[in-house]
């Protein structure tokens, strides 16, 4: 899969991300949870190639309670689930209970920032309750595992309005934006089993809001509080229960789990995923210790690379300096695999532990995956790294020089190109291609009176290019009319 397709990938799992993301401050916010990622990369759209083969675990986990959630964001609201008859691939497998929580919404990620609709909650015994009434699609490919989607009959208003209540003849009656009252009477026919998951008087936009349908509401998913025995669940048989808890240890910092976490860490007879996870959390309460041991692992050939790209995800998401010491440890060698090397660089930009002046010598690595993923990871540059980048762009280095102007382009370093379009050679003509790249606007407002007439000259034709079609959206159907000749 190439970069374009990455960015295709990433626009469908981003819906997933974002509408986790938004389940997860409902379920803080709305009912006193604490929820935390229990399904690594939940909440994160970046798309890796290298396959890990995963506990299938729902998205969050309340550290408090034990509730499981699994999110599902549509961009078209369903109540809809995947399914497989292949063993472990069912839609009701994958570690949920049935207390557990399936939460859907509308994620629309076309808006800037995106926008979630309203949340609504079905435990996972409402959902089996009522699989009966599910719709079963055409099975997907052998490719894909024969997959198929089991729809449940709901209603989700196109417009919006208003709910009124259901009248004597069943049906449902609501206000639409104009006023008008309205009578939905269609979902008589789904089954005898029906519910409103509306109170009088309640608002709904178009698209966002499931209305009716036969599964059985969730009535008040409320914490319950600090009512989750972590000690027995660390010593569970079952591994989602047992990794659940390992996880939640090392996020509450309960060190009076340390001895159970390093047997269990050490236990040859326990999944490598609850291993690994009881180091990384062991790595939160003493990381001097811990990470090295993680990157013991990480660097051993023995170790398979999809542990090997876990472990580093995993170091990636630890608030410690040892963190950042080992990620960029790990970029730098040139014998790990590629985008091994460059999730390390990744989580240095975008982990908890972020030093992105540490990616420097990555901006430049000799393989691509590594250096773009680098330069793409940092989001802000400090005033060490901006001086180093400086001494790159006036250095003349063929390599060091064109990627200096580039991060300085991208972090609108604008009074830093200035300088270098006043000196002479290479070091002016690749700052003036990087002033000219952005926005005419931007530099005249951020230059503060710095534009001479000289360099606006120089300037000027690179921005009219910015306004030619020819070379903006007409220029990849040009390109490809021309091969059609």
């Amino acid at each position: 899969m190439g970069f374009k397709e990455d960015a295709d990938f990433a626009r469908f799992v981003s819906v997933g991300a974002v509408g986790t993301a938004a389940v997860a401050d409902c379920l803080r916010a709305d009912f006193a949870h604490r929820p935390i990622e229990l399904e690594r990369y939940a909440m994160a759209n970046k798309v890796w190639q290298t396959k890990i083969k995963r506990l299938r675990l729902p998205d969050l986990l309340c550290v408090r309670c034990g509730l499981r959630v699994e999110s599902r964001a549509k961009s078209k609201l369903k109540i809809m689930l995947s399914h497989s008859d292949a063993p472990g691939r069912q839609w009701d497998a994958g570690g949920m209970r049935g207390e557990d929580l399936f939460a859907f919404l509308l994620a629309d990620i076309d808006r800037d920032p995106p926008r979630c609709g309203p949340v609504i909650f079905f435990s996972m015994d409402a959902l089996r309750s009522s699989v009966a009434y599910a719709k079963r699609s055409s099975p997907k490919a052998a490719s894909e595992g024969s997959e198929v989607t089991l729809t449940w009959p709901c209603w989700v208003p196109a417009k919006r309005g208003q709910f009124v209540a259901v009248d004597d003849e069943g049906r449902i009656v609501f206000k639409g934006a104009d006023g008008r009252v309205q009578r939905y009477w269609q979902w008589k026919n789904w089954t005898d089993q029906r519910s409103v998951y509306s109170k009088p008087g309640e608002r709904f936009q178009g698209g966002d809001k499931v209305l009716a349908g036969v599964v059985e509401r969730e009535p008040n998913p409320v914490c319950p509080g600090d009512s989750w025995d972590l000690a027995v669940a660390l010593g569970s048989s079952d591994d989602v229960e047992r990794y659940a808890a390992v996880k939640a240890a090392g996020v509450l910092g309960l060190r009076e789990h340390v001895d159970v976490l390093s047997r269990v860490s050490e236990d040859g007879l326990v999944d490598w995923r609850i291993r690994l996870e009881a180091q990384v959390s062991l790595a939160r309460l003493q990381p001097d210790h811990w990470v090295g041991k993680i990157m013991k692992e990480i660097t051993d050939p023995r170790t398979g690379v999809d542990q090997q790209m876990e472990a580093v995800l995993a170091i990636a998401e630890l608030p410690d300096d040892a963190a950042a010491d080992a990620l960029a440890e790990i970029a730098a060698l040139s014998g790990l695999p590629s985008e091994l090397r460059a999730a390390a660089a990744w989580g240095l930009g975008q982990g908890e532990a972020r030093k992105p002046e540490m990616l420097l010598d990555r901006f430049v690595d000799p393989e691509s995956l590594v250096a773009l993923h680098a330069i793409a990871a940092v989001d802000e540059i400090s005033k060490d790294l901006l001086h180093k980048l400086v001494a790159w762009l006036a250095g003349g280095d063929a390599i060091k020089a064109p990627t200096a102007a580039q991060l300085l382009q991208r972090h609108r370093c604008v009074d830093a190109l200035l300088n270098a379009a006043e000196t002479e050679g290479n070091t002016r003509l690749l700052a003036l291609r990087a002033l000219g790249e952005l926005p005419p606007a931007l530099v005249r407002s951020l230059a503060e009176g710095r534009l001479t007439p000289d360099i606006e000259d120089a300037l000027l034709p690179m921005w009219l290019g910015q306004e030619d079609w020819l070379r903006q959206d007409g220029k990849e159907g040009l390109a490809a009319l021309d091969v059609q000749k």
